[in-house]
Parts: C-alpha cells; sequence; structure tokens
C-alpha cells in the first residue's frame, strides 16, 4: 500500500487531496477540490447552489477550476487505474461503497 498527497491547491491554502493504492488501483480522494460528481465530466457541470459555494469559498479561483480540469483528465485517461472522489458527493460514495447509486 503506499499514501501520497497531492496538491490541489484553489478551494484553500495548501489544500491537498490523499491518493491510497490498493493492489493495482490507486484511489484519490480530491478533498474539496470538487463537490459534485458531474463537475467531473467530459462537459462538466454543478448545481447552482453548490458552484454558488464553491466560488464564495475558494482563495484562488483559477487555480481551483485549473486543478478541476487535471482532476477531469486524469479520470478521463486512467479511470482503469484511478478512482477519483470528493469529499461531498452522496452518489460517489454510495459507488464506492458498492451501494446502488442514485440517479441524481
Amino acid at each position: 500500500m503506499a499514501i501520497v498527497l497531492v496538491p490541489l491547491l484553489g478551494h484553500t491554502l495548501g489544500h491537498c487531496g490523499v491518493a491510497i493504492k490498493e493492489n493495482d488501483k490507486w484511489f484519490l480522494n480530491a478533498g474539496d477540490a470538487y463537490f459534485y460528481h458531474a463537475e467531473m465530466y467530459e462537459e462538466p457541470h454543478c448545481t447552482p447552489g453548490l458552484w454558488a459555494y464553491q466560488r464564495m469559498m475558494d482563495k484562488d479561483h483559477g487555480l481551483r477550476v485549473e486543478n478541476q480540469s487535471r482532476l477531469r483528465s486524469l479520470k478521463s485517461s486512467r479511470s482503469n487505474e484511478i478512482e477519483i472522489f470528493c469529499s461531498y458527493d452522496p452518489r460517489e460514495f454510495e459507488k464506492l461503497a458498492n451501494r446502488q447509486v442514485t440517479n441524481n
């Protein structure tokens, strides 16, 4: 097992994700780098309330958006090798917990 801190600046000063390698797969908790699963889609979107909250709270908007883009790219290009999830999305939690995923 390996554990790595991944700098994901922008949301807060010093914000990092935590990546854990188990067997041949990495699991990256991106923390607060995004709040809603659809922000990792190729054409990202977010609920208006979460978008406003993130925008209000970010310390460096450009850097936060850039990190989201990097995470999307990583998720798209290496989905078999890495599972990326955030700290707030219940759908991502349900998927990791092998529970039935809701449609929202």
